[in-house]
């Protein structure tokens, strides 16, 4: 669209495509809400005020109207749904805009996969920004299926104008210890003026000052109020996640005031479909307004606030010039899209996608056959230990957060075993998926409830090796293989029978079926996942975490056991 052709539509002196009128329009700028009308020409808004000259008319008869929503920091892959399919979910709930870091299909096959995402989703009525992978893979202590260093770099960024900056610096410890290629990495993208996104955990203090100084502007890892502050009042753009398996806005709503509000900003980071269609960015506003939080300072949090750190210039607010991106509520209280506007056309209604996509540029087989390990039997999960007591140390999961814990265990040893069985205490293998050779750790996992069978997955961040949870050695095996067989995905095993799986064939991370076939898949995964004894509300997001040793305290990746506060590998068995 040319400037010269919006003026006189603002001016009244041509005809706006369509007009929006008695709305009651959310300002972002002056936090008021006015009573008015809004004209649309082309994909953007022309003006607001009293316009009636219009090709079309649209009367909202006094419902609200807010500007699309914004993602500040999410992955697709972790949806489980191929990108087109995400947005059709996400439109539904009213998000018109995502900055999607692609570091999981980056550390399964580089960046032909982050090529794969742009082309594949070129053209759709949804804005998808993409941070360039930082952490391919994400340290040195784990085995993935590729390698982004610098020189891989140069040029894309060029290439590729929705590329807005540098993803998650996961590896704060190469931060602090001057890693070259990394921090070359960053040289790289702020001397071009581009966002660079972090991944601190628990980090404080002076540490968090060095990390800060390395140009790293924003962070979704905050847990607790004072770590979130502290942040904040060094720099960062504070992104308050809500996924499936990150509940942190639930502890980070207190730090919500008129002061902090500009420099918070809403993210999903990682959330399955069925989460999605109930509840995306919609969902974090009526959470922060039930706490008390102004509507009108929620409605900033999910879209100005992000579209200026993230120097999206006409993005996040109604007024002229403005993407005609928008939702309309009938309450701010409840806060239930009603319908949704992508370049002023009606996307989603009642919570529905009716927008017509277009045909992709590349075919996602492309993306496909990715896993290259051998089958695995029952005897390959076996300790054969030669005492009679030992003391095992497992990963202590919650399933309401990323962060583990380590819990130390003595039991008895029953024929070379373990014996877990009066504890809450499971088997967990990771086995590296990008060799033809068998090669992978053995640990243990606390807080999964799971008695029987086996939960097995080709999803387990970031590198993406298989993993699989059981007690029974068999029922890992079955599981394993199955994953194997499929190409990837996700998988319950019990009494040696397949009771449940969700095929991830898309680089070991998403389905290729359309959204309603992977929520009825997922929902009998979770069903199965049941009848283990699991009690995690959503055990394979919980499990593909648990491989992640960029995130305190106890890890597991396919090169053993991993102490993450120290970087050290441990033992799962050792002597009292």
């Amino acid at each position: 669209m040319r400037i010269i052709d919006i003026i006189p539509v603002a001016r009244s002196e041509k005809p706006a495509d369509v007009i929006l009128k008695n709305c009651k329009v959310v300002n972002v700028f002056s936090g008021l809400i006015e009573e008015t009308n809004v004209a649309l020409f082309r994909k953007r808004i022309a003006g607001v005020g009293d316009y009636t000259w219009g090709e079309k008319t649209i009367d909202l008869h006094g419902q609200y109207l807010v500007p699309g929503f914004i993602n500040a920091h999410m992955h697709i892959e972790s949806t489980m749904l191929e990108p087109r399919e995400f947005a059709k979910a996400a439109l539904s709930r009213g998000t018109t805009t995502v900055i999607a870091d692609p570091h999981e299909i980056a550390n399964v096959i580089g960046l032909k996969g982050v090529e794969f995402f742009i082309n594949y989703t070129e053209g759709i009525p949804m804005n998808i920004y993409f941070m360039l992978p930082s952490c391919v893979p994400a340290t040195d202590y784990e085995t993935n299926g590729s390698k982004v260093r610098v020189m891989d770099m140069i040029g894309f960024l060029e290439k590729y104008p929705r590329v807005l900056g540098l993803g998650e610096v996961m590896n704060y410890p190469g931060i602090l210890n001057r890693q070259e290629e990394l921090l070359t990495m960053i040289e790289l993208f702020r001397h071009k003026y581009k966002k660079i996104d972090g991944h601190a955990p628990l980090l404080r203090g002076k540490d968090l000052n060095a990390y800060i100084s390395a140009f790293i502007r924003s962070d979704h890892e905050s847990t607790q109020p004072e770590e979130a502050m502290e942040k904040l009042s060094r720099g960062m753009q504070v992104l308050l996640r809500y996924g499936t398996g990150e509940r942190d806005l639930e502890n980070l709503v207190s730090i919500v005031n008129p002061v902090t509000q500009p420099f918070l900003s809403f993210c999903t980071d990682d959330k399955h479909p069925e989460d999605i269609v109930k509840g995306d960015i919609d969902e974090m506003i009526r959470l922060v307004i039930s706490r008390g939080v102004d509507p009108v300072t929620a409605i900033r949090i999910a879209t100005i606030n992000t579209a200026r750190h993230y120097d999206l210039r006409s993005m996040g607010a109604i007024a002229p010039g403005y993407k005609a991106d928008m939702v309309v509520v009938e309450d701010l209280q409840r806060f239930s899209p009603k319908i949704v506007f992508k370049d002023s056309q009606i996307v989603a209604e009642d919570g529905v996608c009716v927008a017509k996509f277009p045909d992709p540029l590349v075919k996602i087989d492309t993306v496909m056959h990715t896993i290259f390990c051998p089958h695995y039997q029952a005897e390959d999960f076996g300790f054969n230990l030669k005492t009679e007591r030992t003391m095992i140390r497992s990963i202590e999961v919650t399933g309401v957060s990323v962060v583990t814990h380590e819990r130390l265990t003595e039991v008895t040893v029953k024929e070379g075993e373990p014996d877990i069985s009066e504890h809450d205490i499971a088997k967990i293998a990771v086995i590296n998926r990008y060799t033809p050779e068998k090669q992978f750790s053995l640990g243990f996992i606390s807080g999964t409830g799971i008695k029987r069978g086996a939960l097995a997955l080709s999803v387990g961040h970031d590198s993406h090796n298989i993993s699989v949870t059981g007690t029974s050695d068999s029922d890992m095996a079955l599981a394993v293989n199955h994953v194997i067989t499929c190409n990837g995905g996700m998988v319950v095993a019990l009494d040696g029978e397949i009771l449940a799986c969700l095929p991830l064939p898309v680089a070991g991370l998403m389905s290729d079926q359309p959204l309603k076939v992977v929520i009825a898949q997922n929902r009998r995964l979770l069903d199965a996942a049941k009848k283990t004894g699991c009690r995690l509300a959503n055990p394979f997001m919980a499990l593909s975490f648990v491989q992640l040793e960029v995130i305190p305290e106890l890890k597991i990746t396919n090169l053993g056991l991993m102490d993450t506060n120290t970087f050290r590998f441990v033992d799962a068995v050792f002597p009292i």
